[in-house]
């Protein structure tokens, strides 16, 4: 259309986040992620899937079936391998409420051992309620410390 193009600036920065995969793809992973907390525990996965690595666990939650985001692809890499998937329903018709840190304690000798070969532990969500909860859960696993990093 003969107009000149605009000039573009782009601005990048490293927030120096520690929240970011490790670099060895043998190490294990622990992904907590409820609800909308799941989006980057997604991203994780697919990384790690296309590299190989396989101890991948993730506790994520939602209300009931109908807000079960990414459960084909979840399921999917269940169905592959690459994860260990644990579903927390909070108000599924017919079931108990359900919360991750429930699932958390439930797998308490899984975590154990996966802490144990040096497993990096993400969670991504409600920082509020659900994450001193699955701290408080971690903590529980780990003798009742009361500093868990």
């Amino acid at each position: 259309d003969g107009a000149a193009p605009l000039p573009t600036a782009v601005f990048v920065k490293d927030t120096g986040s520690s929240f970011r995969l490790p670099a060895d793809p043998a190490t294990p992973i622990i992904m907590v992620g409820p609800g909308t907390g799941v989006a980057p525990m997604r991203g994780f996965l697919q990384d790690r899937a296309s590299s190989g690595a396989r101890d991948n666990v993730l506790f994520f939650g939602c209300r009931g079936d109908d807000d079960f985001l990414y459960r084909e692809e979840l399921e999917g890499f269940q169905a592959t391998g690459f994860l260990r998937l644990f579903v927390a329903f909070s108000r599924r018709v017919g079931s108990q409420k359900t919360y991750v840190q429930h699932l958390i304690a439930a797998q308490a000798d899984l975590m154990r051992d996966l802490l144990g070969r040096g497993a990096h532990v993400y969670v991504c969500g409600d920082a509020s309620k659900m994450a001193p909860d699955v701290r408080a859960a971690f903590a529980e696993i780990l003798g009742g410390l009361p500093e868990v990093e």
